[in-house]
Protein backbone atom coordinates (compact mmCIF):
# COMPACT_ATOMS: atom_id res chain seq x y z
CA UNK A 1 0.00 0.00 0.00
CA UNK A 2 1.30 3.42 -0.96
CA UNK A 3 1.30 5.79 1.98
CA UNK A 4 1.78 8.96 -0.05
CA UNK A 5 1.89 9.84 -3.72
CA UNK A 6 5.14 9.07 -5.49
CA UNK A 7 6.15 12.18 -7.36
CA UNK A 8 8.61 12.00 -10.21
CA UNK A 9 12.05 13.32 -9.38
CA UNK A 10 12.97 16.50 -11.27
CA UNK A 11 15.92 16.40 -13.62
CA UNK A 12 19.06 17.47 -11.73
CA UNK A 13 20.81 20.65 -12.95
CA UNK A 14 24.06 20.07 -14.83
CA UNK A 15 27.00 19.99 -12.47
CA UNK A 16 30.63 19.05 -12.59
CA UNK A 17 30.86 15.53 -11.10
CA UNK A 18 34.21 16.43 -9.62
CA UNK A 19 32.49 19.03 -7.45
CA UNK A 20 29.51 16.94 -6.30
CA UNK A 21 29.32 15.92 -2.65
CA UNK A 22 29.24 12.10 -2.25
CA UNK A 23 26.02 10.58 -0.99
CA UNK A 24 27.58 9.42 2.27
CA UNK A 25 28.40 13.04 3.11
CA UNK A 26 24.73 14.13 3.02
CA UNK A 27 23.19 14.26 6.52
CA UNK A 28 20.56 11.62 7.27
CA UNK A 29 17.87 14.20 7.92
CA UNK A 30 18.36 15.55 4.37
CA UNK A 31 17.91 12.15 2.71
CA UNK A 32 14.35 11.53 1.37
CA UNK A 33 14.59 7.89 2.35
CA UNK A 34 14.66 9.01 5.97
CA UNK A 35 11.85 11.59 5.65
CA UNK A 36 9.24 11.17 8.40
CA UNK A 37 5.61 11.23 7.14
CA UNK A 38 3.46 13.98 8.67
CA UNK A 39 -0.14 13.61 9.89
CA UNK A 40 -3.06 15.99 10.12
CA UNK A 41 -5.10 16.69 13.27
CA UNK A 42 -7.17 13.54 12.74
CA UNK A 43 -4.10 11.37 12.35
CA UNK A 44 -4.34 10.91 8.61
CA UNK A 45 -1.14 10.80 6.68
CA UNK A 46 -0.33 13.87 4.67
CA UNK A 47 1.43 13.62 1.28
CA UNK A 48 5.09 14.58 1.39
CA UNK A 49 6.89 15.71 -1.68
CA UNK A 50 9.94 13.68 -2.54
CA UNK A 51 13.12 15.48 -1.67
CA UNK A 52 15.78 15.65 -4.26
CA UNK A 53 19.06 17.18 -3.08
CA UNK A 54 21.84 18.16 -5.42
CA UNK A 55 24.70 20.19 -4.03
CA UNK A 56 27.56 21.38 -6.19
CA UNK A 57 30.51 23.20 -4.75
CA UNK A 58 31.73 25.92 -7.08
CA UNK A 59 35.46 26.73 -6.93
CA UNK A 60 34.59 30.35 -6.22
CA UNK A 61 32.82 29.27 -3.05
CA UNK A 62 35.97 27.73 -1.61
CA UNK A 63 37.91 30.18 0.58
CA UNK A 64 41.16 31.14 -1.12
CA UNK A 65 44.09 32.79 0.72
CA UNK A 66 44.58 36.46 -0.09
CA UNK A 67 47.62 36.55 -2.43
CA UNK A 68 48.69 39.94 -1.06
CA UNK A 69 48.74 38.61 2.51
CA UNK A 70 50.58 35.49 1.34
CA UNK A 71 53.25 37.72 -0.24
CA UNK A 72 53.41 39.79 2.93
CA UNK A 73 53.93 36.60 4.93
CA UNK A 74 56.85 35.64 2.70
CA UNK A 75 58.42 39.10 2.89
CA UNK A 76 58.04 39.11 6.67
CA UNK A 77 59.82 35.75 6.97
CA UNK A 78 62.66 37.00 4.77
CA UNK A 79 63.41 40.33 6.40
CA UNK A 80 61.45 40.89 9.61
CA UNK A 81 61.33 37.58 11.45
CA UNK A 82 64.99 37.39 12.46
CA UNK A 83 67.11 36.55 15.46
CA UNK A 84 67.18 40.01 17.02
CA UNK A 85 64.01 41.53 15.56
CA UNK A 86 60.44 40.22 15.44
CA UNK A 87 59.79 36.54 16.09
CA UNK A 88 58.27 33.93 13.78
CA UNK A 89 54.85 34.95 12.52
CA UNK A 90 55.03 38.25 14.40
CA UNK A 91 55.55 36.68 17.80
CA UNK A 92 57.62 38.41 20.47
CA UNK A 93 61.42 38.34 20.21
CA UNK A 94 63.89 41.14 20.85
CA UNK A 95 61.47 43.43 19.08
CA UNK A 96 57.82 43.83 20.12
CA UNK A 97 55.12 41.25 19.49
CA UNK A 98 52.88 41.97 16.49
CA UNK A 99 50.48 39.05 16.81
CA UNK A 100 47.20 39.76 18.54
CA UNK A 101 47.59 43.54 18.15
CA UNK A 102 45.64 45.94 15.93
CA UNK A 103 47.57 48.52 13.91
CA UNK A 104 46.48 51.34 11.65
CA UNK A 105 47.48 50.59 8.06
CA UNK A 106 48.86 54.08 7.39
CA UNK A 107 51.01 53.85 10.51
CA UNK A 108 52.43 50.46 9.46
CA UNK A 109 53.25 51.72 5.97
CA UNK A 110 55.01 54.78 7.40
CA UNK A 111 57.11 52.74 9.85
CA UNK A 112 58.04 50.09 7.29
CA UNK A 113 59.01 52.71 4.73
CA UNK A 114 60.87 55.15 7.02
CA UNK A 115 61.89 53.06 10.03
CA UNK A 116 62.00 54.43 13.57
CA UNK A 117 64.99 56.69 14.29
CA UNK A 118 67.41 55.65 17.04
CA UNK A 119 65.95 52.16 17.24
CA UNK A 120 66.69 48.79 15.64
CA UNK A 121 63.79 49.31 13.22
CA UNK A 122 65.40 50.09 9.83
CA UNK A 123 63.84 51.89 6.87
CA UNK A 124 62.82 49.61 4.00
CA UNK A 125 61.61 52.28 1.60
CA UNK A 126 64.75 52.12 -0.53
CA UNK A 127 64.58 48.34 -0.96
CA UNK A 128 60.88 47.47 -1.08
CA UNK A 129 58.32 48.66 -3.59
CA UNK A 130 55.13 50.38 -2.50
CA UNK A 131 53.30 47.14 -3.32
CA UNK A 132 55.68 45.14 -1.11
CA UNK A 133 55.22 47.58 1.78
CA UNK A 134 51.46 47.43 1.35
CA UNK A 135 51.50 43.62 1.39
CA UNK A 136 53.63 43.62 4.54
CA UNK A 137 51.23 46.02 6.23
CA UNK A 138 48.28 43.84 5.22
CA UNK A 139 49.97 40.73 6.59
CA UNK A 140 50.72 42.40 9.93
CA UNK A 141 47.12 43.58 10.15
CA UNK A 142 45.97 40.00 9.50
CA UNK A 143 47.79 38.95 12.69
CA UNK A 144 45.43 41.02 14.87
CA UNK A 145 43.22 37.99 15.59
CA UNK A 146 46.00 35.39 15.50
CA UNK A 147 46.96 33.43 18.65
CA UNK A 148 49.72 35.22 20.53
CA UNK A 149 52.05 32.23 20.74
CA UNK A 150 53.37 30.46 17.67
CA UNK A 151 56.11 27.90 17.18
CA UNK A 152 58.98 28.99 14.95
CA UNK A 153 58.92 27.27 11.59
CA UNK A 154 61.74 26.30 9.26
CA UNK A 155 61.19 29.43 7.16
CA UNK A 156 62.57 31.58 9.96
CA UNK A 157 65.24 29.32 11.37
CA UNK A 158 68.45 31.34 11.20
CA UNK A 159 72.11 30.48 11.58
CA UNK A 160 73.23 28.91 14.82
CA UNK A 161 73.69 31.31 17.70
CA UNK A 162 77.32 32.15 18.57
CA UNK A 163 78.86 30.33 21.47
CA UNK A 164 78.59 32.02 24.84
CA UNK A 165 81.85 33.74 25.77
CA UNK A 166 83.05 34.50 29.26
CA UNK A 167 83.48 38.28 29.50
CA UNK A 168 87.00 39.55 30.10
CA UNK A 169 87.72 42.22 32.68
CA UNK A 170 88.82 45.37 30.88
CA UNK A 171 91.66 47.50 32.33
CA UNK A 172 91.07 51.24 32.60
CA UNK A 173 93.40 52.02 29.68
CA UNK A 174 91.09 50.12 27.28
CA UNK A 175 87.76 51.24 28.71
CA UNK A 176 87.41 54.13 26.28
CA UNK A 177 87.86 51.80 23.32
CA UNK A 178 85.28 49.44 24.77
CA UNK A 179 82.79 52.27 25.33
CA UNK A 180 83.23 53.47 21.73
CA UNK A 181 82.84 49.92 20.37
CA UNK A 182 79.45 49.50 22.11
CA UNK A 183 78.36 53.18 22.13
CA UNK A 184 74.54 53.05 22.04
CA UNK A 185 74.30 56.71 21.00
CA UNK A 186 75.89 55.92 17.62
CA UNK A 187 73.84 54.32 14.86
CA UNK A 188 77.00 52.92 13.23
CA UNK A 189 78.70 51.60 16.36
CA UNK A 190 80.99 48.62 15.84
CA UNK A 191 78.83 46.21 17.85
CA UNK A 192 75.95 46.25 15.35
CA UNK A 193 78.15 44.19 13.03
CA UNK A 194 80.79 42.60 15.25
CA UNK A 195 80.54 40.44 18.35
CA UNK A 196 83.31 40.95 20.89
CA UNK A 197 83.86 39.80 24.46
CA UNK A 198 80.44 38.08 24.51
CA UNK A 199 78.43 41.06 23.24
CA UNK A 200 77.28 42.43 19.89
CA UNK A 201 75.93 40.95 16.65
CA UNK A 202 78.01 38.55 14.56
CA UNK A 203 77.09 40.03 11.19
CA UNK A 204 80.76 40.59 10.40
CA UNK A 205 83.77 38.34 11.02
CA UNK A 206 85.52 37.79 14.33
CA UNK A 207 87.96 40.68 14.05
CA UNK A 208 90.21 39.22 16.76
CA UNK A 209 91.13 36.48 14.27
CA UNK A 210 91.98 38.86 11.46
CA UNK A 211 95.50 38.83 10.09
CA UNK A 212 95.43 42.62 10.38
CA UNK A 213 95.17 42.39 14.17
CA UNK A 214 98.97 42.61 14.36
CA UNK A 215 98.91 46.03 12.73
CA UNK A 216 99.19 48.84 15.26
CA UNK A 217 97.70 51.51 12.98
CA UNK A 218 94.04 50.89 13.76
CA UNK A 219 92.55 53.85 11.83
CA UNK A 220 94.25 52.67 8.65
CA UNK A 221 92.80 49.17 9.01
CA UNK A 222 89.31 50.26 10.01
CA UNK A 223 89.02 52.88 7.30
CA UNK A 224 90.55 51.21 4.29
CA UNK A 225 90.34 47.51 5.00
CA UNK A 226 88.33 45.59 2.39
CA UNK A 227 86.03 43.01 4.01
CA UNK A 228 86.55 39.78 2.11
CA UNK A 229 83.31 38.19 3.24
CA UNK A 230 80.97 40.82 1.77
CA UNK A 231 79.03 39.86 -1.35
CA UNK A 232 76.43 41.42 -3.62
CA UNK A 233 73.14 39.55 -3.42
CA UNK A 234 71.04 39.88 -6.58
CA UNK A 235 67.42 38.77 -6.37
CA UNK A 236 65.22 37.80 -9.29
CA UNK A 237 62.90 40.73 -8.54
CA UNK A 238 65.77 43.13 -9.32
CA UNK A 239 66.80 43.96 -5.75
CA UNK A 240 70.55 44.17 -5.04
CA UNK A 241 72.23 44.61 -1.68
CA UNK A 242 75.53 44.08 0.10
CA UNK A 243 75.39 40.99 2.29
CA UNK A 244 77.65 39.34 4.88
CA UNK A 245 77.85 36.10 6.86
CA UNK A 246 76.13 33.92 4.32
CA UNK A 247 74.93 30.50 5.40
CA UNK A 248 73.06 28.27 2.98
CA UNK A 249 71.13 25.04 3.17
CA UNK A 250 69.08 23.13 0.64
CA UNK A 251 66.28 25.71 0.53
CA UNK A 252 67.36 28.91 2.31
CA UNK A 253 70.15 31.47 2.35
CA UNK A 254 70.70 33.44 5.58
CA UNK A 255 72.48 36.73 4.98
CA UNK A 256 72.92 40.04 6.79
CA UNK A 257 71.72 42.95 4.66
CA UNK A 258 74.41 45.62 5.04
CA UNK A 259 72.29 48.23 3.28
CA UNK A 260 70.37 48.46 6.57
CA UNK A 261 71.60 50.01 9.75
CA UNK A 262 71.73 47.96 11.85
CA UNK A 263 72.19 45.06 9.40
CA UNK A 264 69.08 42.92 9.06
CA UNK A 265 69.36 39.14 8.99
CA UNK A 266 67.29 38.02 6.01
CA UNK A 267 66.10 34.52 5.19
CA UNK A 268 65.88 34.14 1.42
CA UNK A 269 64.46 31.28 -0.59
CA UNK A 270 67.24 30.00 -2.84
CA UNK A 271 64.78 30.02 -5.72
CA UNK A 272 64.41 33.82 -5.30
CA UNK A 273 68.16 34.48 -5.70
CA UNK A 274 69.52 35.35 -9.13
CA UNK A 275 73.20 35.39 -8.14
CA UNK A 276 75.70 35.99 -5.35
CA UNK A 277 78.61 38.12 -6.56
CA UNK A 278 81.87 39.28 -5.06
CA UNK A 279 81.22 42.73 -3.59
CA UNK A 280 83.27 45.58 -5.06
CA UNK A 281 81.42 48.72 -3.89
CA UNK A 282 80.89 48.34 -0.14
CA UNK A 283 83.72 49.65 2.06
CA UNK A 284 84.20 49.65 5.80
CA UNK A 285 84.89 53.38 5.82
CA UNK A 286 81.20 54.00 5.08
CA UNK A 287 80.30 52.87 8.60
CA UNK A 288 83.21 54.31 10.61
CA UNK A 289 83.17 57.86 9.26
CA UNK A 290 81.49 59.04 12.47
CA UNK A 291 84.60 58.20 14.51
CA UNK A 292 87.68 60.40 14.82
CA UNK A 293 91.18 59.07 14.25
CA UNK A 294 91.69 59.00 18.02
CA UNK A 295 88.41 57.08 18.46
CA UNK A 296 89.43 54.46 15.93
CA UNK A 297 92.83 54.01 17.57
CA UNK A 298 91.19 53.50 20.97
CA UNK A 299 88.83 50.93 19.47
CA UNK A 300 91.71 49.13 17.79
CA UNK A 301 93.71 48.99 21.01
CA UNK A 302 90.69 47.47 22.77
CA UNK A 303 90.24 44.87 20.02
CA UNK A 304 93.90 43.88 20.15
CA UNK A 305 93.70 43.53 23.94
CA UNK A 306 90.73 41.13 23.63
CA UNK A 307 92.54 39.19 20.89
CA UNK A 308 95.60 38.77 23.12
CA UNK A 309 93.41 37.34 25.90
CA UNK A 310 91.85 34.63 23.75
Amino acid sequence: MRLWPQLPAPSPPPANPAHAIPAHAIPAHANPAHAVPRRDRKGALLPVKALYLTIALLPSAIAQPDPAIARGDKLFAQGCSVGYCHGAGGSAARSPRLRGRAFDRDYLIKVIRNGIPNTAMPAWGDRLTDADIGDLAGYIQSLATAPINVAAGPSTDGPAAPAIEKPIDIPAEFQNGRDLFFDLTRETRCSVCHRLNGFGTAAGPDITKSAAIKVTDGPQVLRFGRPRGVRTIVLKNGERFAGATIERNASLTHVYDLNSNPPVLRHLQNTDIQSIQRQTNWRHRSVVRGYTVEDLQSIWNYVRFIAAKK
